[in-house]
């Protein structure tokens, strides 16, 4: 009887929720293509081109919520499975993360990668970007406490090497900090209250990220929130069911690909991943090596990694698919026409990367 009894408690642990996450490869969607007749991602307004390139948008499949984790049969199984993980549910979501909080705000970030993909492609290839820039907080330590405030709308920029800027969008701003030395004094013209002002702060370093390494350039210490975008082309998406802001690295491109003449990346199969922000950069994302695993599977040769991923890939790359390191979406556009030409021996490998991590970064 205790035998029984056992193994029906056994069987209950199996098909009841555990207190894990299960993480596996996800859909792999082509977002240069087509869905029942419909473009993924469809530009208007402007001229667009045609290409032959096929640009894999990378997701992750995970089994269980902030509620209640996957079942204890899925654990078992993801523990034997090398392209899948398992993650504590309170690593992920806190007790109050309900299910509906959860996908409202993968939604949200979504959305906001949408909106940043069409405004960085259509900044890239020329066309005219505007939107506003409003401080909506001052970071720790800030060199701007007690200079800049909430509420304030950044209006222009200048350095002791730089004129007074207009700026009209968040990579204008950056382009300017970019090439600022740390400890510069520059000049921010801001709208208060409706009225415009210049006012002066000390620039900062970047901190060291999680390999170790300091960007070029200089920070403000403040935190913006972007509004009232305005773009000379339209762009619409059609992704249902899939939130996060992981493609916008690969949204940006599509659409890169739409704007300009010629297939960006020839005839090839290309995934990636990665976030992107106001200014180009493509960002950290979570479940890359079931990503890699996902477009491997879909038949891509190449994939775009953020750098700051690099070192999770490591021992974890399926054979035959080469995966790069990117830091902005220029270097996103790089690795496609380099896959393009045949020629790829100037790009950086994620494998590369990591070999030059210092050691007290390493974490593989």
């Amino acid at each position: 009887m205790p035998l029984v009894l056992y193994g029906l408690l056994a069987l209950l642990c199996l098909v009841m929720p555990s207190s894990f996450i299960v993480q596996s490869p996800g859909p792999v969607m082509n977002v240069a293509g087509e869905f029942e007749g419909t473009p993924i991602v469809a530009v208007s307004g402007v001229d667009t081109y045609e290409s032959d390139t096929i640009l894999l948008m990378t997701t992750v499949n995970a089994r269980g919520t902030g509620e209640a984790g996957a079942t204890g049969f899925e654990v078992l199984y993801a523990l034997a499975k090398r392209d899948v993980r398992v993650f504590p549910v309170r690593a992920l979501y806190s007790p109050l993360d309900t299910r509906e909080q959860v996908r409202e705000a993968n939604q949200q970030m979504m959305d906001n990668s949408q909106a940043m993909a069409a405004a960085v492609a259509q900044e890239q290839v020329g066309y005219t970007v505007s939107m506003t820039l409003t401080v909506s907080g001052i970071g720790v330590d800030s060199p701007s406490t007690g200079i800049l405030f909430e509420g304030d709308i950044v209006r222009g920029i200048a350095t002791p090497d730089v004129p007074m800027r207009t700026v009209d969008t968040f990579a204008q701003l950056s382009e300017v900090l970019d090439s600022t030395t740390p400890g510069t004094p520059v000049t921010v013209r801001i709208d208060r209250d409706g009225v415009e002002q210049d006012v002066e702060v000390v620039t900062r370093a970047y901190p060291p990220d999680v390999n170790g390494w300091v960007n070029p350039g200089s920070l403000l210490g403040i935190y913006i929130t972007v509004t009232d975008i305005e773009m000379e082309a339209e762009v619409s998406y059609i992704i249902d069911g899939i939130g996060g802001p992981s493609a916008g690295g690969m949204f940006t491109l599509a659409i890169l690909d739409e704007l300009t003449p010629g297939s960006l990346g020839g005839e090839s199969v290309i995934a990636g991943t990665g976030t992107i922000t106001w200014d180009g950069d493509i960002g950290a994302i979570g479940g890359i090596r079931q990503k890699m695993s996902g477009a491997w599977a879909a038949g891509a040769t190449d994939f775009i990694a953020p750098v700051t991923n690099c070192q999770e890939t490591v021992g974890y790359v399926p054979d035959g698919l080469n995966v790069w390191a990117v830091w902005t979406i220029d270097d996103a556009v790089e690795v496609a026409e380099a896959v393009a030409a045949g020629d790829t021996s100037g790009l950086t490998s994620c494998q590369t990367v990591a070999e030059q991590v210092p050691q007290e970064y390493r974490f593989y």
